[in-house]
C-alpha cells in the first residue's frame, strides 16, 4: 500500500516535471532562459492565455479532446506524451530501486550486524535507508529530466542548451557535497587510502577553472570562431530562407562557413589547448601529494571528510565524463577531417559525471553507440543523411547505466584494480 501511494504521488509529480519540460523544450532554444517565466502559457495559434484546467497534465489534452478550446487549432500529441512519460519514469525508477533492489552502488559496503541474530534480522531496505536513499533517487530523477529535455532539443535542432547540463552538474556537486557518505547507494565519495584520485579531480578543476580564465582572456584561441561547419541537415532550412529572402527582395542569410579538412583539423587544436592545463593540473598535484611528505600528510588528513570527498568525487566524474567524449570529438576529427562530434554532447556529460560519477558515465558513453546504431546504419542504408544527434543516445545509455552498472562494475573489477594498482606503484615508487 505504501509503495501504491508512492507511485500515485511520483505519477503526479514527473507528469507535472512533464508539463515544465514542454515548455522548456519550445521556449528555451528560442526565447533563451528568461522566455521559461514569461510570457504565461498560450496557445500558440491565437495567443489566447490557458486556464488551469487546461494544463491539467496528461488529462487536459484528453479533455480537450486534443484541440484549443478558444480557437479550435490542434494541440500536438507531444505534449501528453512527454508528461506520461515523465511521470512514467519516476515511477519505474522508483520500483527498480526501493521494490526491486537494482539501484546504484555505495563506495564501501554496508557494514553488517556483527550477531548472528542481526545478521538473520538485517534487511539492507529498512525504512531508516529509504529515507537516507530519498536524496539520491531525487537526484537521479532530477538528470532524466534533464536528460529528456536536453534530448528532445537535440532531436529536433542538433543542440543542446549549455545552461542544462550546466545546470546539472551544479546541482550535481552540491547534492553530492551535502549527502554523500560512504555507505550510500549512489554516493561518490572517493574512498581510496592512497590519495590519488582526490589529487586528480582537484588538480583537474583548478587546471578547469585556469582555461577558461585564458579563454576569457584570449591567450587560448578559439576554435571554429565563425561557427561550426554546417550540417546537411540545415541545408533545406537554409535554402528555404534564402528563396524566401529572394522573393522579398532581401539579402539570403549568410551560409554556414565551409572549411577544408585541413582547415578542420587545424581548428581543433585549439581544443587540445583548452584541455592541457586540466591534464597537467591533474598531473601535477598528484605527483605533489604523493612524492612530497609535506603535503602528502595534511592532505591526506583532509580526505577524511565526507563533505570533501563527495565533493571531489563528482567533480572528478564531471571531469572524467566531459574528457572522454571531446577526445573522441578530437581524435574523430583528426582522423577524419569532419567534426566527429558536438561540444554540447561535451557538456552533456560534464553534467553527467557529476551526478553518477566517473565509471557509470565512461560506461554510458561506450554503451552510447550500440544504442544509436540501428538508426545510424538506417539512415546510412538509406542515405538520407550522415549527422546523427547523438545527446539523444546518450542519454537513453546513461538511464540503463544507472539501473545496470553494479553487475558491471563487478566484471570489470579484477582489470580496474590492477590498473589502479599499476598506476598507485609508479607514482609510489621510492
Amino acid at each position: 500500500m505504501i509503495h501504491l501511494l508512492f507511485c500515485i504521488f511520483l505519477f503526479a509529480l514527473g507528469a507535472s516535471l512533464g508539463s515544465f519540460l514542454n515548455v522548456v523544450v519550445w521556449r528555451l532554444p528560442r526565447g533563451g532562459l528568461a522566455s521559461l517565466v514569461s510570457p504565461p502559457s498560450h496557445c500558440p495559434k491565437c495567443d489566447h492565455r490557458l486556464s488551469w484546467r487546461d494544463n491539467i497534465p496528461v488529462f487536459g489534452w484528453i479533455f480537450l479532446r486534443g484541440r484549443c478550446r478558444y480557437c479550435a487549432h490542434p494541440i500536438s500529441a507531444r505534449y501528453p506524451i512527454i508528461e506520461f512519460l515523465t511521470g512514467s519514469l519516476l515511477v519505474f525508477y522508483y520500483l527498480m530501486f526501493f521494490v526491486f533492489q537494482v539501484s546504484p552502488c555505495a563506495p564501501q559496503p554496508i557494514p553488517m550486524p556483527p550477531d548472528i541474530f542481526g545478521r538473520i534480522l538485517y534487511q539492507p531496505r529498512l525504512m531508516s535507508d529509504l529515507i537516507a536513499d530519498w536524496p539520491i533517487y531525487s537526484l537521479y530523477m532530477f538528470l532524466i529530466c534533464c536528460l529528456l529535455a536536453a534530448s528532445l532539443i537535440d532531436a529536433e535542432r542538433f543542440e543542446i542548451p549549455l545552461i542544462i547540463p550546466w545546470f546539472a552538474a551544479a546541482v550535481g556537486l552540491a547534492v553530492h557535497t551535502l549527502i554523500d557518505r560512504p555507505t550510500i547507494p549512489g554516493s561518490l565519495n572517493l574512498t581510496d587510502t592512497s590519495g590519488i584520485s582526490a589529487a586528480l579531480a582537484l588538480g583537474g578543476a583548478l587546471g578547469l577553472i585556469l582555461s577558461i580564465v585564458l579563454f576569457q582572456k584570449g591567450l587560448i584561441p578559439e576554435a571554429f570562431p565563425n561557427g561550426e561547419p554546417g550540417l546537411e541537415v540545415d541545408e533545406p532550412a537554409f535554402q528555404a530562407a534564402a528563396d524566401q529572402a529572394k522573393r522579398q527582395g532581401h539579402e539570403p542569410p549568410p551560409r554556414p562557413p565551409v572549411y577544408t579538412p585541413s582547415q578542420i583539423r587545424a581548428e581543433i587544436r585549439n581544443e587540445i589547448l583548452f584541455l592541457l592545463p586540466p591534464l597537467l593540473g591533474s598531473l601535477l598535484f598528484v605527483l605533489a601529494t604523493q612524492l612530497l611528505p609535506p603535503l602528502k600528510r595534511p592532505w591526506l588528513a583532509l580526505l577524511q571528510y565526507h563533505w570533501l570527498t563527495g565533493l571531489l568525487g563528482s567533480a572528478l566524474g564531471a571531469l572524467v565524463a566531459a574528457l572522454t567524449v571531446w577526445l573522441a570529438r578530437i581524435l574523430g576529427t583528426l582522423a577524419f577531417g569532419r567534426v566527429a562530434m558536438g561540444l554540447g554532447d561535451v557538456h552533456l556529460m560534464f553534467g553527467v559525471g557529476a551526478v553518477i560519477g566517473p565509471g557509470p558515465s565512461v560506461v554510458a558513453f561506450f554503451i552510447a553507440p550500440f544504442v544509436g546504431l540501428l538508426i545510424g546504419l538506417y539512415m546510412l542504408i538509406t542515405r538520407r543523411r550522415h549527422e546523427l544527434p547523438y545527446g539523444p543516445y546518450l542519454s537513453l545509455a546513461t538511464a540503463a547505466v544507472m539501473l545496470f552498472y553494479c553487475p558491471i562494475a563487478e566484471y570489470l573489477r579484477p582489470g580496474i584494480e590492477g590498473l589502479v594498482q599499476t598506476l598507485r606503484n609508479l607514482f609510489t615508487a621510492s
